[in-house]
């Protein structure tokens, strides 16, 4: 198995792979385990998800249906029929017993946005599979969506997961803020990091007239002041170099990103929490 959907979190062989291609991005992204690259984020998707518990998922009423799930050596044409109704017909999921498809999907939106602040990506995966709408804005918590949820919650993972399936980065509450205004009023600099990686406006006011960065100033939070304060910067160079060059992401802003990333992913307790003295220093918040 070389192959693998970010979005749904599972590996497949090389002519799945193909399958699950045809299936289109907005289901299925496939990369390459040896040929892509791939970030810290979306390796740890596969690391907690995995084929057994989203096939516990979408193969939840397999049996029930009458169906036997095709082998490695089954024909090419039963292979995709059986992709076909697991992802995109969802044939054999266990569903609600709620009435109306309407509820449903809004009583999947509300799940999904529960699960996302929990950070638990299973109950995630099963909620978007149910119909739950990845950008629905839940009017029990002021019109957020899950990204914000996860960027409260404090889920890297939840995060990359949401991102992967298609939520928008730049969506905003009733109160004008969004994931990044969230994650920066949180204190979870791996989720600015992430949010900015993924195209996030650090520009977008809030109804007071705040974005991420005066926020993260209001908070001292020093990492996250550094790491807006970066983005800022690289945008600025970015914008002026376009005109007489090749655009691009300053290096130094690309290693400082890829540094954040990888203790976001991987040393969680290097990133805690930092805040200005009364002098302007930076000290490290007593634990």
């Amino acid at each position: 198995v070389t192959w693998a959907s970010i979005n749904l979190g599972v590996t497949v062989c090389i002519e799945c792979s193909g399958i699950h291609r045809s299936l289109g991005v907005h289901l299925s992204k496939v990369r390459s385990l040896t040929l892509d690259s791939w970030e810290s984020e979306q390796l740890k998707l596969l690391c907690v998800l995995g084929n057994d518990a989203v096939n516990r998922i979408y193969e939840a009423r397999c049996s029930q249906e009458g169906r036997v799930k095709p082998q490695a050596d089954s024909p090419r044409a039963e292979k995709e029929a059986w992709i076909r109704d697991k992802y995109v017909e969802r044939r054999f999921l266990q569903r609600s017993s709620s009435d109306g498809e309407k509820h449903q999907e809004d009583e999947a939106g509300l799940r999904l946005y529960q699960a996302a602040v929990a950070g638990d990506l299973v109950a995630m995966a099963t909620a978007l599979a149910e119909g739950a709408g990845v950008n629905s804005s839940i009017a029990k918590e002021e019109g957020r969506t899950a990204l914000s949820g996860a960027a409260v919650g404090g889920s890297l993972s939840a995060c990359e997961f949401l991102l992967q399936n298609g939520a928008n980065v730049n969506h905003r509450d009733w109160r004008g803020r969004g994931a990044l205004h969230a994650a920066a009023t949180a204190g979870h600099t791996g989720q600015v990091c992430l949010l900015l990686k993924r195209g996030a406006n650090q520009y977008a006011v809030d109804e007071r007239g705040q974005d991420p960065l005066a926020i993260a100033m209001e908070t001292a939070n020093a990492d996250i002041v550094t790491l807006l304060r970066m983005a800022r910067m690289n945008e600025e160079m970015r914008d002026s170099e376009g005109v007489f060059g090749t655009a691009g992401d300053d290096e130094t802003f690309q290693d400082i990103i890829r540094d954040f990333s990888n203790m976001a992913s991987h040393d969680p307790e290097r990133l805690s929490r930092r805040r200005f003295s009364r002098g302007g220093e930076e000290v490290e918040e007593e634990k």
